[in-house]
């Protein structure tokens, strides 16, 4: 069996958990045509098995976390098809009573690169961007309403990204290639009425832009072309004028809002220097703060806790020497201690619970392969995620978790 391993690029919303594409997703057959990647972290050689392996699934003396999480299954080996499935988040802290998992009806094949589902804040639905085609092309963007485990078609264009849900719900937003070096992007409502393009207004010589999530009714949108002085924009969903926030030197990093709305982190990364700036800032730019840095590697992903109160992201060391080193890291907004939570081979995605207490974070390339592990943000404690059904046979991956 054949296996391809992907990195792209994965957004955050504004005020809401991580809804967007996990960076890395395991296949049979021909990929789809590959959509722009502007942040590739290379890949590991020679992985072995994080320490963290060896550790319970129960986590002595944690809080007790509600949802669900949603990820991707696929044999690791023989002949097997690609499913869906979910794990109660009470599998967490409490083994005993933890339910078995479940396989999440789906009404096509997964023959593509897989992307996580994209929760909207309520914990109702799902949006999901794939193409039934044999060919990986048109792509539909699908809802899927959790409760009633039923999937609705609300868009179809070439290709679509990973989309993002606005904070109050109302609106997905995303962004689509046509397949010869046009994008443009979109806002659809949930039941599929209101499509309408809003990139129009935007500089065309900034072209191509990427979209880094949502800000009040607003998508951040800034040019896909690094390495150059630019501006980060608002665009106005409800009529698409866009509004530049302010200007800076465009890197491969995104912007990412926090959840209450009032800073933006970001990876100010030096191509000179190849020094790495953890910042905070406002978001008309103003009072930036330093709150983390490093030389060499690359960051990737970044993302902010649902309260606000930390950031975490996973670093790339000693990409130079062929034996690269993924560590996960959390620091309070404010600064101070830089916390190590965990080591490992290659970082796909990382997620915050719900409370804020748990980091869970994709392994995608462990001895054992890829898997999802839990952190205990105020003890530390760690461990591979497991519930009754649950088979290391296969690989996890793509994981997202429900409210």
């Amino acid at each position: 069996m054949k296996r391809f391993f992907f990195l792209t690029l994965i957004f955050i919303t504004a005020c809401s958990a991580p809804e967007t594409a996990t960076p890395a997703s395991f296949f049979d057959g021909e990929p789809a045509p590959a959509t722009p990647n502007f942040d590739s972290t290379p890949q590991p050689q020679e992985p072995a098995l994080p320490p963290s392996a060896e550790t319970p699934s129960s986590i002595t003396g944690s809080v007790a976390e509600t949802g669900e999480l949603y990820f991707f299954l696929q044999p690791r080996t023989g002949a097997g098809k690609i499913e869906l499935a979910k794990v109660s988040a009470a599998c967490i802290t409490d083994p005993v009573n933890c339910p078995p998992m479940q396989k999440v009806p789906v009404p096509f094949e997964f023959n593509f690169t897989i992307n996580a589902l994209a929760w909207s804040r309520d914990g109702k639905y799902a949006a999901f961007s794939y193409s039934t085609n044999q060919n990986g092309t048109p792509t539909q963007l699908w809802l899927l309403d959790a409760d009633a485990g039923t999937w609705k078609s609300i868009a179809e264009f070439p290709y679509i990204d990973p989309p993002f849900w606005s904070p109050d719900g109302a609106w997905i937003a995303f962004r689509t290639q046509n397949g010869h070096g046009g994008e443009d992007v979109y806002i659809v409502r949930p039941d599929g009425s209101g499509l309408q393009s809003i990139s129009q207004d935007l500089p065309e010589a900034g072209r191509p832009y990427i979209m880094d999530g949502w800000y009040t009714e607003n998508v951040i949108m800034r040019s896909a072309l690094p390495g150059a002085e630019g501006n980060i924009y608002l665009v106005r969903a409800a009529n698409g004028q866009a509004r530049p926030m302010f200007e800076t030197v465009l890197t491969k990093a995104q912007f990412i809002a926090s959840p209450d709305a009032g800073f933006f982190a970001y990876d100010d990364y030096n191509y000179t220097s190849q020094n790495h700036l953890v910042k905070v800032m406002e978001p008309d730019g103003a009072h930036a703060q330093i709150i983390a840095q490093f030389n060499g590697g690359s960051i990737y992903p970044m993302l902010w806790s649902p309260d606000g109160h930390f950031i975490a992201f996973n670093y790339y060391g000693n990409l130079t020497s062929g034996n690269p080193v993924a560590e996960v890291f959390i620091i309070p907004r404010t600064g101070g201690e830089l916390r190590s939570l965990y080591k490992g081979n290659t970082i796909g995605r990382l997620l915050f619970s719900p409370n804020s207490k748990y980091l869970l974070v994709e392994e995608t390339t462990s001895a054992t392969g890829g898997h999802l592990f839990l952190v205990d943000i105020t003890t530390s404690n760690s461990g591979m995620l497991q519930a009754p059904g649950l088979s290391t046979d296969y690989d996890w991956y793509a994981p997202s978790w429900r409210p």
